[in-house]
């Protein structure tokens, strides 16, 4: 017998918690003096990135594609090209991230996949080349979720979005 499939995480965070979600995002990120470099990066009116992020974020965490149909393929490297994404980037972006989870998610395990799956994406965006032994190849995995069996990054069943191999034109 086979063991049915945990909810998604978007199951687990429903489109109310995704929506507090992304606002408490931006609004951390317009008030932490220490993300500013990250901050500069955003349109003055975020009301499309907003709609934007929760509409990818829907299908992205498991649930309703709400992305492509209004934006096309996410492709989010590409979409962040135009951006240099380093790790200073990413932890600026991580720290408003987590401190998000941590005002809007109060179920602890929840918040511990979602920040593992955050963290992933947030990994892939890096564009910038930087040497040193935190660098990593940036090309390997796809921040789009395979809908197969389920698997976190490191192969156990978690109910967190398992990656898959990059499409070819995926960096492009």
């Amino acid at each position: 017998m086979t063991k049915p499939n945990p909810p998604s995480l978007y199951a687990r965070l429903g489109d109310t918690g995704i929506a507090q979600l992304v606002d408490r995002l931006y609004e951390r990120m317009a008030t932490l003096p220490e993300v500013r470099q990250v901050w500069q990066m955003h349109h003055d009116d975020l009301t499309q990135t907003k709609a934007r992020l929760r509409a990818f974020l829907s299908g992205w965490l498991g649930g309703p594609d709400r992305y492509t149909s209004q934006y096309g393929m996410p492709r989010m490297r590409r979409r962040h090209l135009a951006f240099s994404i380093g790790r200073s980037e990413r932890d600026q972006w991580m720290l408003c991230l987590r401190m998000a989870l941590d005002d809007t998610v109060p179920d602890a395990a929840l918040r511990a996949d979602l920040d593992a799956t955050f963290s992933a994406m947030a990994d892939h965006l890096r564009n910038r080349a930087e040497t040193d032994t935190d660098h990593q190849s940036m090309a390997s995995v796809c921040v789009t979720p395979s809908r197969g069996e389920g698997r976190g990054q490191h192969g156990r069943n978690q109910g967190v979005p398992a990656w898959q191999p990059c499409q070819p034109d995926c960096h492009s």
